[in-house]
Protein backbone atom coordinates (compact mmCIF):
# COMPACT_ATOMS: atom_id res chain seq x y z
CA UNK A 1 0.00 0.00 0.00
CA UNK A 2 2.70 1.89 1.13
CA UNK A 3 4.39 2.03 -2.38
CA UNK A 4 1.26 2.58 -4.41
CA UNK A 5 0.58 5.85 -2.00
CA UNK A 6 3.94 6.12 -3.21
CA UNK A 7 3.90 5.65 -6.51
CA UNK A 8 0.16 7.66 -6.84
CA UNK A 9 2.05 10.71 -4.81
CA UNK A 10 5.03 10.56 -7.80
CA UNK A 11 2.57 10.63 -10.33
CA UNK A 12 0.49 13.16 -9.38
CA UNK A 13 3.37 15.53 -8.76
CA UNK A 14 4.49 14.48 -12.25
CA UNK A 15 0.83 15.76 -13.67
CA UNK A 16 1.13 18.70 -11.97
CA UNK A 17 4.25 19.48 -13.03
CA UNK A 18 3.27 18.72 -16.64
CA UNK A 19 -0.12 21.27 -16.60
CA UNK A 20 2.71 23.80 -15.31
CA UNK A 21 4.56 23.90 -17.56
CA UNK A 22 1.60 23.77 -20.22
CA UNK A 23 -0.41 26.15 -18.40
CA UNK A 24 -0.39 29.58 -16.73
CA UNK A 25 -2.04 29.56 -13.44
CA UNK A 26 -1.80 33.37 -12.78
CA UNK A 27 -3.61 33.75 -16.24
CA UNK A 28 -6.11 30.93 -15.86
CA UNK A 29 -6.90 32.57 -12.03
CA UNK A 30 -7.12 35.77 -13.61
CA UNK A 31 -9.77 34.38 -16.76
CA UNK A 32 -11.80 33.39 -13.85
CA UNK A 33 -11.60 37.28 -11.98
CA UNK A 34 -12.06 38.98 -15.20
CA UNK A 35 -14.85 36.59 -16.46
CA UNK A 36 -16.31 37.73 -12.82
CA UNK A 37 -15.89 40.73 -13.32
CA UNK A 38 -18.35 41.21 -16.19
CA UNK A 39 -20.65 39.18 -14.56
CA UNK A 40 -20.46 41.57 -12.10
CA UNK A 41 -20.90 44.84 -14.98
CA UNK A 42 -23.71 43.15 -16.64
CA UNK A 43 -25.95 43.34 -13.05
CA UNK A 44 -26.88 46.73 -14.55
CA UNK A 45 -29.59 45.12 -16.26
CA UNK A 46 -30.73 44.10 -13.33
CA UNK A 47 -30.10 47.11 -10.74
CA UNK A 48 -29.58 50.10 -13.14
CA UNK A 49 -26.28 51.87 -14.04
CA UNK A 50 -26.63 53.74 -10.25
CA UNK A 51 -26.88 50.51 -8.59
CA UNK A 52 -24.83 48.37 -10.72
CA UNK A 53 -21.62 46.49 -9.44
CA UNK A 54 -18.51 47.17 -11.64
CA UNK A 55 -20.10 50.00 -13.59
CA UNK A 56 -17.05 50.04 -15.82
CA UNK A 57 -16.46 46.08 -15.78
CA UNK A 58 -16.97 45.68 -19.23
CA UNK A 59 -12.67 47.27 -19.38
CA UNK A 60 -12.45 43.49 -18.27
CA UNK A 61 -12.58 42.16 -22.06
CA UNK A 62 -9.59 43.99 -22.74
CA UNK A 63 -7.62 41.19 -20.74
CA UNK A 64 -9.19 38.52 -22.91
CA UNK A 65 -8.38 39.89 -26.23
CA UNK A 66 -5.12 40.35 -25.11
CA UNK A 67 -4.56 37.04 -24.10
CA UNK A 68 -5.99 35.78 -27.07
CA UNK A 69 -3.93 37.77 -29.39
CA UNK A 70 -0.81 36.76 -27.28
CA UNK A 71 -1.75 32.94 -27.61
CA UNK A 72 -2.17 33.19 -31.32
CA UNK A 73 1.14 34.67 -31.64
CA UNK A 74 2.89 32.34 -29.45
CA UNK A 75 0.67 29.50 -31.78
CA UNK A 76 2.36 31.17 -34.63
CA UNK A 77 6.19 30.76 -33.56
CA UNK A 78 5.99 27.22 -32.99
CA UNK A 79 4.33 26.43 -36.57
CA UNK A 80 7.29 29.12 -37.95
CA UNK A 81 9.62 27.72 -35.89
CA UNK A 82 8.98 23.96 -37.30
CA UNK A 83 8.02 25.31 -40.90
CA UNK A 84 10.10 28.48 -41.71
CA UNK A 85 8.34 31.38 -43.00
CA UNK A 86 7.72 30.02 -46.56
CA UNK A 87 4.30 28.89 -47.33
CA UNK A 88 2.71 28.25 -50.29
CA UNK A 89 -0.87 30.17 -50.23
CA UNK A 90 -3.36 26.43 -50.57
CA UNK A 91 -1.70 25.95 -47.44
CA UNK A 92 -1.76 29.10 -45.75
CA UNK A 93 -5.10 29.13 -46.49
CA UNK A 94 -6.28 25.46 -44.95
CA UNK A 95 -3.31 26.69 -42.09
CA UNK A 96 -5.83 29.48 -41.29
CA UNK A 97 -8.45 27.33 -41.40
CA UNK A 98 -7.63 24.59 -38.98
CA UNK A 99 -6.48 27.46 -36.31
CA UNK A 100 -10.03 29.18 -37.04
CA UNK A 101 -11.66 25.47 -36.39
CA UNK A 102 -9.11 25.09 -33.24
CA UNK A 103 -10.55 28.55 -31.58
CA UNK A 104 -13.91 27.43 -32.41
CA UNK A 105 -13.63 23.73 -30.82
CA UNK A 106 -12.10 25.58 -27.94
CA UNK A 107 -15.60 27.07 -26.73
CA UNK A 108 -17.24 23.76 -27.42
CA UNK A 109 -19.38 21.99 -26.24
CA UNK A 110 -20.31 24.93 -23.40
CA UNK A 111 -21.36 27.74 -25.67
CA UNK A 112 -23.77 25.24 -27.54
CA UNK A 113 -24.79 24.12 -23.65
CA UNK A 114 -24.91 27.40 -22.15
CA UNK A 115 -27.10 28.71 -25.41
CA UNK A 116 -29.64 26.17 -24.82
CA UNK A 117 -30.28 26.45 -21.53
CA UNK A 118 -30.12 30.26 -22.28
CA UNK A 119 -33.00 29.93 -23.93
CA UNK A 120 -35.14 27.79 -22.18
CA UNK A 121 -34.64 30.11 -19.16
CA UNK A 122 -35.46 33.10 -21.22
CA UNK A 123 -38.37 31.63 -22.97
CA UNK A 124 -39.84 30.34 -19.70
CA UNK A 125 -39.41 33.76 -17.97
CA UNK A 126 -41.30 35.39 -20.68
CA UNK A 127 -43.99 32.78 -20.63
CA UNK A 128 -43.91 32.67 -24.18
CA UNK A 129 -45.98 29.40 -25.61
CA UNK A 130 -44.84 26.70 -28.28
CA UNK A 131 -45.47 28.47 -31.04
CA UNK A 132 -44.26 31.85 -30.00
CA UNK A 133 -40.81 30.13 -28.94
CA UNK A 134 -40.68 28.00 -32.09
CA UNK A 135 -40.35 31.61 -33.87
CA UNK A 136 -37.83 32.96 -31.12
CA UNK A 137 -35.48 29.97 -32.07
CA UNK A 138 -35.54 30.20 -35.37
CA UNK A 139 -35.12 34.15 -34.83
CA UNK A 140 -31.83 33.74 -32.29
CA UNK A 141 -30.61 30.37 -33.99
CA UNK A 142 -27.99 32.31 -36.07
CA UNK A 143 -27.15 33.34 -33.19
CA UNK A 144 -25.05 30.05 -33.42
CA UNK A 145 -23.05 30.99 -36.24
CA UNK A 146 -21.00 33.23 -34.96
CA UNK A 147 -20.86 35.84 -37.58
CA UNK A 148 -22.87 38.34 -35.29
CA UNK A 149 -20.55 41.13 -35.24
CA UNK A 150 -20.72 40.80 -39.50
CA UNK A 151 -23.69 42.78 -39.18
CA UNK A 152 -25.56 40.11 -41.43
CA UNK A 153 -27.35 38.61 -38.31
CA UNK A 154 -28.83 40.30 -34.88
CA UNK A 155 -30.71 39.84 -32.34
CA UNK A 156 -30.32 36.33 -29.83
CA UNK A 157 -29.92 35.87 -26.34
CA UNK A 158 -26.59 35.75 -25.59
CA UNK A 159 -25.01 39.15 -25.93
CA UNK A 160 -22.00 38.33 -24.35
CA UNK A 161 -20.99 35.90 -27.59
CA UNK A 162 -19.59 39.73 -29.61
CA UNK A 163 -16.35 38.88 -28.06
CA UNK A 164 -16.19 35.74 -29.67
CA UNK A 165 -17.56 37.01 -32.71
CA UNK A 166 -15.39 39.74 -33.14
CA UNK A 167 -12.12 37.60 -32.10
CA UNK A 168 -12.83 35.45 -34.95
CA UNK A 169 -12.93 37.62 -37.70
CA UNK A 170 -9.94 39.74 -36.41
CA UNK A 171 -7.91 36.02 -35.90
CA UNK A 172 -9.11 34.79 -39.58
CA UNK A 173 -7.33 38.43 -40.74
CA UNK A 174 -4.32 38.38 -38.59
CA UNK A 175 -3.16 34.92 -38.55
CA UNK A 176 -2.59 34.37 -42.69
CA UNK A 177 -0.52 37.97 -42.80
CA UNK A 178 1.71 37.20 -39.95
CA UNK A 179 2.20 33.60 -40.83
CA UNK A 180 3.16 35.13 -44.18
CA UNK A 181 5.19 38.14 -42.83
CA UNK A 182 6.11 37.55 -39.25
CA UNK A 183 8.44 40.32 -38.56
CA UNK A 184 6.57 43.01 -40.65
CA UNK A 185 3.46 42.11 -38.63
CA UNK A 186 4.64 41.95 -35.12
CA UNK A 187 7.16 44.19 -35.15
CA UNK A 188 5.57 47.42 -37.43
CA UNK A 189 1.88 46.88 -38.55
CA UNK A 190 0.58 45.14 -35.72
CA UNK A 191 1.17 48.33 -33.00
CA UNK A 192 0.43 50.76 -36.03
CA UNK A 193 -2.88 49.43 -36.53
CA UNK A 194 -3.82 49.15 -32.69
CA UNK A 195 -3.04 53.03 -32.04
CA UNK A 196 -4.73 53.42 -35.41
CA UNK A 197 -7.61 51.76 -34.44
CA UNK A 198 -7.93 52.71 -31.25
CA UNK A 199 -7.55 56.22 -31.88
CA UNK A 200 -10.49 55.70 -34.04
CA UNK A 201 -12.72 54.97 -31.31
CA UNK A 202 -11.11 57.44 -29.22
CA UNK A 203 -11.69 60.24 -31.62
CA UNK A 204 -15.75 59.28 -32.64
CA UNK A 205 -16.84 58.24 -29.06
CA UNK A 206 -13.85 58.86 -26.31
CA UNK A 207 -13.73 55.29 -25.45
CA UNK A 208 -13.39 51.71 -26.66
CA UNK A 209 -16.92 50.35 -25.38
CA UNK A 210 -20.58 49.89 -27.00
CA UNK A 211 -18.96 47.09 -29.33
CA UNK A 212 -22.63 46.94 -31.16
CA UNK A 213 -22.57 50.57 -32.10
CA UNK A 214 -22.46 50.79 -35.96
CA UNK A 215 -19.91 53.13 -37.27
CA UNK A 216 -21.94 53.20 -41.13
CA UNK A 217 -19.46 50.03 -42.58
CA UNK A 218 -18.52 48.09 -39.19
CA UNK A 219 -19.45 47.59 -35.73
CA UNK A 220 -17.10 49.25 -33.31
CA UNK A 221 -16.45 46.27 -30.90
CA UNK A 222 -14.68 45.16 -34.29
CA UNK A 223 -12.21 47.69 -34.32
CA UNK A 224 -11.64 47.21 -30.56
CA UNK A 225 -10.63 43.43 -31.16
CA UNK A 226 -8.73 43.95 -33.93
CA UNK A 227 -6.97 46.62 -31.99
CA UNK A 228 -6.05 44.55 -28.68
CA UNK A 229 -5.46 41.38 -30.32
CA UNK A 230 -3.16 43.41 -32.51
CA UNK A 231 -1.65 44.24 -28.76
CA UNK A 232 -1.47 40.90 -27.56
CA UNK A 233 0.42 39.72 -30.52
CA UNK A 234 3.32 42.91 -29.93
CA UNK A 235 3.57 41.41 -26.26
CA UNK A 236 4.80 38.11 -27.24
CA UNK A 237 8.28 39.45 -28.06
CA UNK A 238 8.63 41.39 -25.04
CA UNK A 239 7.34 38.57 -23.04
CA UNK A 240 9.91 35.72 -24.67
CA UNK A 241 12.97 38.16 -24.22
CA UNK A 242 11.84 39.01 -20.26
CA UNK A 243 11.84 35.26 -19.83
CA UNK A 244 15.14 34.76 -20.75
CA UNK A 245 17.06 37.26 -18.58
CA UNK A 246 18.06 35.41 -14.84
CA UNK A 247 16.34 38.17 -12.79
CA UNK A 248 17.11 38.69 -8.92
CA UNK A 249 14.83 38.24 -6.02
CA UNK A 250 14.88 42.00 -5.86
CA UNK A 251 13.70 42.15 -9.76
CA UNK A 252 11.12 39.26 -9.33
CA UNK A 253 9.73 41.21 -6.39
CA UNK A 254 9.23 44.79 -8.30
CA UNK A 255 7.94 43.07 -11.30
CA UNK A 256 5.67 41.16 -8.89
CA UNK A 257 4.82 44.21 -7.26
CA UNK A 258 4.05 46.12 -10.51
CA UNK A 259 1.79 43.63 -11.80
CA UNK A 260 -0.21 43.64 -8.65
CA UNK A 261 -0.38 47.45 -8.54
CA UNK A 262 -1.55 47.44 -12.47
CA UNK A 263 -4.30 45.21 -12.02
CA UNK A 264 -5.55 46.35 -8.68
CA UNK A 265 -5.48 50.18 -9.90
CA UNK A 266 -7.05 48.53 -13.24
CA UNK A 267 -10.49 47.01 -11.31
CA UNK A 268 -10.66 49.71 -9.25
CA UNK A 269 -10.94 51.79 -11.72
CA UNK A 270 -13.77 49.21 -13.28
CA UNK A 271 -15.61 49.12 -10.00
CA UNK A 272 -16.11 52.77 -9.78
CA UNK A 273 -15.71 54.83 -13.06
CA UNK A 274 -17.84 54.59 -16.20
CA UNK A 275 -16.43 54.62 -19.55
CA UNK A 276 -14.17 57.23 -20.95
CA UNK A 277 -11.05 58.32 -21.82
CA UNK A 278 -8.98 56.97 -19.39
CA UNK A 279 -9.99 53.71 -20.19
CA UNK A 280 -6.86 53.59 -22.66
CA UNK A 281 -4.54 54.19 -20.05
CA UNK A 282 -5.96 51.51 -17.71
CA UNK A 283 -5.86 49.55 -21.14
CA UNK A 284 -1.94 50.04 -21.40
CA UNK A 285 -1.75 49.00 -17.44
CA UNK A 286 -3.58 45.61 -18.33
CA UNK A 287 -0.85 45.67 -21.26
CA UNK A 288 2.14 45.92 -18.86
CA UNK A 289 0.74 43.75 -16.11
CA UNK A 290 -0.37 40.29 -18.94
CA UNK A 291 3.09 41.20 -20.04
CA UNK A 292 4.50 40.42 -16.80
CA UNK A 293 1.73 36.88 -15.65
CA UNK A 294 2.85 35.72 -19.16
CA UNK A 295 6.70 35.50 -18.68
CA UNK A 296 6.36 34.60 -14.98
CA UNK A 297 8.95 36.53 -13.49
CA UNK A 298 6.75 37.63 -10.28
CA UNK A 299 7.64 35.92 -7.30
CA UNK A 300 4.64 34.79 -6.43
CA UNK A 301 4.05 33.31 -9.94
CA UNK A 302 4.71 29.67 -9.37
CA UNK A 303 2.12 29.90 -6.32
CA UNK A 304 -0.67 29.88 -9.35
CA UNK A 305 0.46 26.63 -10.90
CA UNK A 306 -2.17 24.58 -8.87
CA UNK A 307 -4.79 22.24 -9.71
CA UNK A 308 -7.85 25.46 -8.18
CA UNK A 309 -6.01 27.92 -10.73
CA UNK A 310 -6.58 25.21 -13.70
CA UNK A 311 -10.12 25.16 -12.74
CA UNK A 312 -11.27 28.46 -12.15
CA UNK A 313 -9.49 29.13 -15.58
CA UNK A 314 -11.62 26.38 -17.16
CA UNK A 315 -14.62 27.41 -15.40
CA UNK A 316 -14.35 31.03 -16.44
CA UNK A 317 -15.44 30.18 -20.17
CA UNK A 318 -18.54 28.71 -18.68
CA UNK A 319 -19.35 31.64 -16.51
CA UNK A 320 -18.83 33.81 -19.10
CA UNK A 321 -21.33 32.68 -21.27
CA UNK A 322 -23.78 31.53 -18.65
CA UNK A 323 -24.50 34.59 -16.91
CA UNK A 324 -26.42 37.31 -19.37
CA UNK A 325 -29.61 36.33 -19.61
CA UNK A 326 -30.12 36.38 -16.19
CA UNK A 327 -28.98 39.66 -15.91
CA UNK A 328 -31.74 40.64 -18.56
CA UNK A 329 -34.87 38.65 -17.48
CA UNK A 330 -34.62 37.88 -13.75
CA UNK A 331 -36.49 41.09 -12.99
CA UNK A 332 -39.66 39.52 -14.63
CA UNK A 333 -39.94 37.03 -11.64
CA UNK A 334 -38.38 39.01 -8.79
CA UNK A 335 -40.36 40.96 -6.26
CA UNK A 336 -40.20 44.76 -6.82
CA UNK A 337 -39.32 45.17 -2.83
CA UNK A 338 -36.63 42.65 -3.19
CA UNK A 339 -33.28 44.70 -2.28
CA UNK A 340 -30.35 45.14 -4.47
CA UNK A 341 -27.93 42.64 -2.17
CA UNK A 342 -30.82 40.09 -2.48
CA UNK A 343 -31.27 40.41 -6.17
CA UNK A 344 -27.09 40.02 -6.49
CA UNK A 345 -27.20 37.44 -4.35
CA UNK A 346 -30.01 35.28 -6.89
CA UNK A 347 -28.02 36.28 -9.73
CA UNK A 348 -24.64 35.38 -8.98
CA UNK A 349 -25.96 31.67 -7.54
CA UNK A 350 -28.09 31.16 -10.87
CA UNK A 351 -25.49 32.06 -12.87
CA UNK A 352 -22.66 30.29 -11.15
CA UNK A 353 -24.76 27.17 -10.69
CA UNK A 354 -25.41 27.10 -14.25
CA UNK A 355 -21.88 27.46 -15.37
CA UNK A 356 -21.18 24.23 -13.05
CA UNK A 357 -24.30 22.46 -15.09
CA UNK A 358 -22.43 23.64 -18.40
CA UNK A 359 -19.22 22.38 -17.05
CA UNK A 360 -20.82 18.40 -15.98
CA UNK A 361 -22.30 18.51 -19.37
CA UNK A 362 -19.43 19.67 -21.49
CA UNK A 363 -17.60 16.91 -19.29
CA UNK A 364 -20.18 14.01 -19.74
CA UNK A 365 -19.91 15.14 -23.49
CA UNK A 366 -16.31 15.08 -23.72
CA UNK A 367 -15.71 11.77 -21.66
CA UNK A 368 -18.41 9.36 -23.23
CA UNK A 369 -17.25 10.97 -27.20
CA UNK A 370 -21.23 11.94 -27.95
CA UNK A 371 -19.62 13.67 -30.77
CA UNK A 372 -17.90 10.47 -32.06
CA UNK A 373 -21.04 8.50 -31.61
CA UNK A 374 -23.54 10.65 -33.60
CA UNK A 375 -20.79 10.78 -36.27
CA UNK A 376 -20.60 7.28 -37.00
CA UNK A 377 -24.68 7.35 -37.18
CA UNK A 378 -24.02 9.13 -40.10
CA UNK A 379 -20.72 8.40 -41.25
CA UNK A 380 -19.47 4.87 -42.50
CA UNK A 381 -15.61 4.43 -41.67
CA UNK A 382 -13.96 2.99 -44.53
Amino acid sequence: MTVLKSDSARENAALQFRQSKKRNGRIDFLRFLFAFIVLMHHSRYLLGDDNCYFLGGSLGVEFFFLVSGYLMMASLEKIIQKNGVEIKEKNLAYETIEFIKRKITSILPQYPIAWFIGFCVVMFLHEYSLKKAARKFVAYFWEFSLMKMTGIFENGIDGVIWYISAMLISMAILYPLIRKWPEMMRMILCPLIALMLLGITCGLDGNPRNPTKWYGIIYKGNLRAFAEICLGITMFRITQRIKKVDWTLFSKILFETIQILCYVSSIIYMYYDKPGKQDYFYMFLLYIAVSLSFAQVGILSKLFNNSLSYFLGRISTAIFFSHIYYAQNLNMILPDNLGKNEKMFIYIACSIVTAIIVEYLSFIWRKYSCADRINRIFVRKL
